[in-house]
């Protein structure tokens, strides 16, 4: 069964990719990806959310200079019926710091110091058995500001997430060691990683006087196996554990080839996944903002109490696939799903193009959780979170660009529910 939605996931991968250009794992900055410059973007439009027109003026700066990275978002939406500035963008001292989109320096993965402030599209800690693809933005109206920060050296390393420095919600790092890098006569052991990571939510439910804190703590193993020319593998374990509730394991096997024929760069993980009671892995996903805490109820629904529905042991099986096709098209897919049970479906997905193919550019990143058939994919729903976007570039100077956001708001009720914002702009695009 797991066999046939794999078939079904890498299919659906590479047709979004050819159809789409986001940055998932890569973020979602810099949309027209001026490299190591900078660049002005104003542009005036439309914008339709949740059923409201509004006109709308925007000014976007990003400036990529070395290491250097800044993104700057004002939006400014006049309802097209009363003329008044949509209230929801400034209804708080908080969003005059959203302004700031984010700071970033270095580049994830490959500088020996990475740090971004602002806005977390796609944060991951380790092979992501705690933490996976955590975004700070589920809900646009309450978007946060957070913090990435790495440190990579040679024997040893750290990475860190911040979700909101507004009131320090979600706090964790990993941190990481390798022991024996020095033997090199141990051959492959001598590459060796041992990792220790600690994730917790301090109040879920936002309230300071009630006692909803929940945290995991974890450990991981990784050994390179076999590297020659442009292939490479490596196997990996993972250990967590929920605070006062249950614990899980997984085993995986990462496989990849770099820059096959200077035209594909590929890199493929299968997972299997050993879930205990009380137990669920990649606590911290791409819903976890909307999970956390719904206002359902007396006392409301935290995602922690689901732990307890949790009664027996489970198996689960993850995959996920990278890669850089052609010099222009980047691809990432995820997919996950627990044996024998219904809804227990996740998926992440993304691409972007290096490259504008002609004058058109685009961009699309999508999550779905609660899959259980594989037509619950293409449906928009409670259980998805889309940004996508097409771009035509009339001349140098002016760009057609349209956004279609499909997130979450918190009603006048307090209930969570599915915002949709479809906003096409001129733009005035003027590097730097």
């Amino acid at each position: 069964m797991f066999g046939k939605w794999m078939c079904h996931f890498f299919l659906w991968i590479f047709i979004f990719c050819f159809a789409s250009n986001a940055k998932s794992q890569w973020g979602w900055n810099n949309s027209f990806k001026v490299k190591d410059e900078g660049v002005f973007m104003g542009g005036a439009g439309m914008a339709f959310i949740d059923g409201e027109s509004y006109f709308s003026f925007g000014l976007r700066t990003e400036v990529g200079m070395g290491d250097w990275g800044l993104g700057l978002d004002i939006p400014l939406r006049f309802n097209t019926k009363n003329g008044e500035l949509r209230s929801e963008d400034w209804d708080s001292s908080y969003d005059y710091f959203r302004v700031l989109r984010y700071i970033r320096y270095g580049k994830k993965h490959r500088s020996k110091i990475y740090s971004q402030l602002g806005t977390l599209d796609a944060a991951k800690l380790g092979h992501g058995f705690i933490m996976s693809y955590y975004t700070n933005e589920a809900q646009y109206d309450e978007r946060k500001i957070g913090l990435a920060f790495d440190l990579k050296f040679s024997s040893w390393g750290m990475e860190s997430v911040v979700s909101n420095f507004q009131n320090f919600e979600i706090v964790g790092g990993r941190l990481y060691v390798k022991p024996l890098l020095k033997m090199k006569s141990l051959f492959l052991l001598n590459k060796l990683t041992f990792g220790a990571t600690f994730v917790t939510d301090r109040d879920p439910d936002g309230n300071s006087s009630s006692n909803d804190d929940v945290a995991v703590a974890g450990v991981d193993v990784g050994l390179p196996l076999l590297r020659f020319g442009s292939f490479y593998s490596s196997i990996y374990a993972d250990h967590a554990q929920i605070i006062n509730y249950g614990s899980g394991q997984a085993i995986g096997l990462e496989l990849g080839l770099w820059k096959l024929g200077g035209l594909v760069t590929i890199q493929t993980k299968v997972e299997r996944r050993f879930l205990g009671k009380n137990f669920l892995p990649s606590y911290f996903d791409p819903f976890y903002e909307v999970e956390r805490f719904q206002p359902t109820g007396p006392t409301g629904l935290r995602k922690r109490d689901r732990l307890r529905t949790i009664t027996s042991t489970q198996y689960g099986t993850y995959g996920e696939l990278l890669g850089h096709v052609l010099g222009m098209i980047r691809l990432i897919g995820t997919f996950e799903r627990i044996d024998k049970q219904a809804q227990s479906g996740r998926l992440h997905m993304g691409a972007m193009l290096s490259k504008p193919i002609g004058k058109i550019s685009a961009r699309g990143m999508y999550d779905k959780t609660n899959i259980d058939t594989f037509g619950d994919v293409f449906s928009l729903d409670t259980r998805s979170i889309l940004r996508a976007g097409l771009g035509y570039q009339i001349n140098s100077y002016l760009h057609l660009f349209t956004d279609y956001v499909w997130t979450f708001e918190t009603n006048d009720a307090g209930k969570i529910e599915s915002q949709r914002r479809i906003e096409p702009q001129l733009t005035f695009v003027m590097p730097f």
